[in-house]
């Protein structure tokens, strides 16, 4: 497959249109499993979302963090390896010491394959804006595990970058591990994967929300030959660098699946207690008015209703604002604590006020209720 291609109408690779399925209802759906979703969102929110948490809780979290990301990740990537596959590399990993003279054919056949398994991720994550993976020094070296190291440029997530090689190595290898990551330079960080214990067990308790999503009839300006809104096309994809930049605010974009949020902030709440949620809104309100200005939001004239449609975050049924109150109805949401920040911050600039009052209310179907009042 050519990960490079683009629709000759718009530019946008051809692999996100073919993948993905903007719909009414205010979600991206996956087109093979559309019942699952996917976001289009800022990717710097992801990392400065936890580090803020940090910072109000005064306690590190980021061990928390990648063992609650490592734990889906992996079960997906356990997942794509068959288990005759899994149990043939095991035994490739064991170094097939009963066969005389197949250790090193062993070695060879695994690392063809990892390195076959890794080129195609590679590919798929640059399109998604995960940044530029590299081969890392191990591979040149002739290592038996050359994938265990690997420097990253430019990485959407250094947290979620983290937990996903960690999944992906433990599953390839059928052994826990652990990470540790360093900052080679501006734009590279270096990713390690070493045979360990997990500094933290979380209880098997994640389950992804499951219900129908609910009709809905957001009309968006979308590309005649592919599909995808304006508002992505207008968006600038670096295919080398796995770079997404959203063209009318030079943000960083990325392409991911919502529940990775939710689900960490989901442990976070069973191990650090209640206030997680509370936490959560309000770092996601510090560190979106700490990136906007009131002038710029009102000059790009993009509605909350669009600008949550093509993010993929749910369909605003109801938006009601007046100079003391905002009430937002949002249906099929996800990343609830994020909208609520974002949705608080947002009108606090639009006001030109420092504080307000979030109140919000989420449904077992989907459904979020944002209520922000100002404070005198």
């Amino acid at each position: 497959m050519d990960y490079t291609k683009r629709c000759p109408e718009c530019g946008v690779p051809s692999f996100i249109s073919r993948e993905l399925e903007w719909g009414t209802d205010g979600v991206i759906h996956l087109r093979r499993s559309p019942r699952n979703r996917m976001v289009l969102f800022e990717s710097n929110v992801i990392d400065n979302l936890f580090r803020g948490i940090e910072d109000l809780i005064g306690l590190p979290i980021e061990h928390i963090v990648i063992e609650s990301r490592r734990r889906e990740v992996r079960r997906y990537m356990e997942g794509i390896f068959t288990a005759w596959a899994r149990s043939f590399l095991m035994r490739l990993n064991e170094g097939m010491s009963g066969i005389p003279g197949f250790s090193a054919w062993g070695h060879l056949i695994r690392n063809l394959v990892g390195k076959a398994v890794a080129g195609k991720t590679f590919q798929v994550g640059k399109v998604y804006g995960y940044g530029e993976p590299l081969w890392g020094p191990l591979w040149e070296a002739r290592d038996v595990h050359p994938w265990r190291v690997m420097p990253v440029r430019n990485p959407y997530s250094v947290f979620f970058f983290a937990a996903e090689i960690l999944a992906t190595v433990e599953a390839f290898e059928g052994r826990d591990m652990w990470v540790r990551y360093q900052r080679q330079d501006e734009e590279t960080w270096v990713f390690t994967v070493h045979p360990s214990g997990h500094p933290v067990e979380l209880g098997d308790r994640l389950r992804r929300r499951r219900y129908p999503f609910r009709e809905g009839d957001m009309k968006l300006d979308r590309c005649p030959r592919c599909g995808v809104p304006r508002e992505v096309w207008e968006m600038r994809w670096d295919l080398e660098r796995g770079i997404i930049t959203d063209g009318q605010t030079g943000r960083r974009m990325a392409i991911f699946g919502p529940h990775a949020v939710d689900s960490v902030l989901a442990d976070l709440e069973e191990e650090l207690g209640e206030e997680i949620p509370r936490l959560a809104v309000e770092a996601q309100r510090r560190y979106v008015k700490s990136r906007l200005a009131a002038e710029n939001w009102r000059r790009r004239g993009t509605t909350f209703a669009r600008m949550a449609a093509v993010r993929g975050l749910g369909y605003v049924a109801e938006f009601e604002v007046n100079e003391r109150r905002l009430r937002v109805r949002l249906l099929n949401s996800c990343m609830p604590y994020l909208c609520v920040g974002m949705a608080q911050a947002l009108y606090e600039l639009a006001m030109g006020r420092e504080r307000s009052e979030a109140h919000w209310s989420l449904s077992a179907d989907g459904e979020l209720e944002i209520a922000v009042e100002l404070v005198d």
